[in-house]
């Protein structure tokens, strides 16, 4: 099965995992919390390195899938490289770029696989001194892969758009 197919097959079976004998409120709470944070600290880093416009180290935390790694705002980025190159493209224009989160959740799935969900506002500064800002929901599957959280998929759009 094709990694794409696995991310909607994993999507799709959420509800169904939710009633299953692997339901996270069975897993234990100490091993639930270990994996919110887990997931919390990875994308405290991934979201450190995106403020500082390092795309490689961003990108570390990322799994090199060839099938719709991200999607932004309606766009799939097919290939971890695409969306490297996207990115790197994108934070080329700017001088300074920060993200408020207002709401985020970690739902452990299993003991190798979470769902983060969160929302808030992106602001940046561009290159020519513009400054703009825009609300933001995102959705980021993290698989457990060698001992690491990685990123399986990532869906970011603008509200409204």
């Amino acid at each position: 099965m094709s990694n794409a197919l696995r991310v909607l097959f994993l999507l799709a079976c959420i509800p169904v995992v939710a009633t299953s004998s692997n339901d996270p409120k069975k897993m234990p709470i100490n091993q639930q919390q270990a994996i919110e944070k887990a997931i919390e600290d990875v994308h405290a880093k991934m979201k450190q390195a995106a403020e500082q416009r390092d795309t490689d180290a961003l990108y570390e935390y990322i799994l090199d899938m060839d099938k719709g790694v991200i999607i932004e705002n309606g766009r799939i980025l097919r290939t971890r490289q695409e969306a490297l190159s996207s990115t790197k493209q994108g934070m080329q224009a700017l001088k300074n770029l920060s993200y408020t989160y207002t709401q985020k959740y970690v739902t452990p799935i299993s003991e190798s696989a979470a769902l983060w969900v969160g929302e808030g506002t992106t602001s940046a500064t561009l290159e020519d001194g513009r400054q703009v800002s825009a609300p933001f929901a995102e959705t980021i599957v993290f698989v457990k892969k060698g001992g690491h959280w990685k990123v399986l998929h990532a869906h970011r759009s603008v509200p409204g758009r």
